[in-house]
């Protein structure tokens, strides 16, 4: 699964430091990121794992708001067997 995050320099600054090599030394970073679904970039292996995962809820959700949409896969399905 890809995410987009954006974490401020100012965030940044506040939980990193410079040793003496000047390689930066930061804490781990804790801040809450908000998302929505639009900005997931899901892989086919995580598709698998949340289809894997809510099989149920999946089924629910197709036959009520998606009824003739999966009626006819299912059709186009059975027909090219």
């Amino acid at each position: 699964m890809i995410v987009p995050v954006h974490v401020s320099y100012r965030e940044l600054e506040e939980i990193c430091e410079a040793d003496r090599d000047g390689y930066a030394i930061c804490d781990d970073y804790e801040g809450e990121i908000e998302i929505s679904a639009d900005e997931v970039e899901f892989d086919y292996v995580d598709l698998e794992d949340i289809v894997d995962e809510y099989t149920e809820d999946i089924i629910e959700i197709l036959l009520k708001d998606h009824k003739k949409e999966l009626e006819r896969a299912l059709v186009k399905l059975m027909t090219h067997r």
